[in-house]
């Protein structure tokens, strides 16, 4: 499942955005309580509001960051028997233009089934992540408050 979209800012102002993971609660409306450091190795600690669920409290790793780039992530649930695996891109299409591409892949014995039943309301929670993005990283690059 995956959500893209186009922002009129530069993606280094929208990776701020992205890399400051304690402070996407101030504008996120997928991930409303955030800790930790977008760092390699550390632990990610959030409540995911997926829309049609129930809050749900999670951990994650963070296995990639690339500065201005991509940020990768993964947890693992139900005992191991789902993994999931998310990732928020960032390509540039001028200096102050680009795309973010926010998505989730779903593994294990049960990812597929878990994707099947809730994939629609996932996708859903990545394209409303994306319109709060466009809305803070413009407003921001327009000189108003964010």
């Amino acid at each position: 499942m995956s959500h893209a979209i186009e922002i009129d800012a530069p993606p280094e102002m929208v990776w701020d955005f992205i890399a400051d993971f304690e402070g996407w609660g101030t504008w996120n409306p997928l991930y409303i309580e955030t800790s930790g450091p977008a760092e390699v190795g550390r632990t990610l600690r959030f409540t995911v509001v997926v829309p049609g669920l129930r809050p749900r409290k999670a951990r994650a790793q963070v296995y990639t960051v690339v500065r201005d780039e991509l940020l990768e992530y993964g947890l693992t649930a139900l005992a191991g028997m789902l993994k999931a695996f998310r990732y928020v891109s960032v390509e540039e299409i001028s200096p102050t233009r680009c795309r973010v591409d926010n998505g989730e892949i779903m593994a294990g014995p049960v990812g597929r089934l878990v994707a099947r039943s809730m994939g629609h309301k996932v996708r859903n929670g990545l394209e409303a992540m994306n319109l709060a993005l466009k809305s803070v990283a413009e407003r921001k690059w327009r000189g108003r408050p964010v």
